[in-house]
């Protein structure tokens, strides 16, 4: 059973994964835009675009290990309703 304090943790970790995701996802979509750079300079662009898609891909699964962990975790109200 998850104390009301691990509760609030995990709601808290949750909240803050969806908003790193959502600033990635930004970041991600001004990269995305018409940018003039050379060769070399596109090179890098590639790589950090490559590196902001994945924060936001490691962003997401950390908020659905949350939500798998909130339901497999004991809900003592359920319990109580049966």
């Amino acid at each position: 059973m998850m104390t009301s304090t691990e509760m609030n943790a995990l709601d808290e970790m949750r909240q803050l994964a969806r908003k790193t995701a959502a600033l990635a996802r930004a970041a991600e979509n001004l990269l995305d835009g018409v940018i003039h750079v050379d060769d070399e300079s596109r090179a890098k662009l590639e790589d950090l675009c490559h590196l902001v898609s994945a924060t936001a891909e490691a962003a997401d699964a950390t908020y659905e290990a949350g939500v798998e962990l909130e339901m497999d975790a004991p809900n003592p109200r359920r319990r109580q309703d049966a």
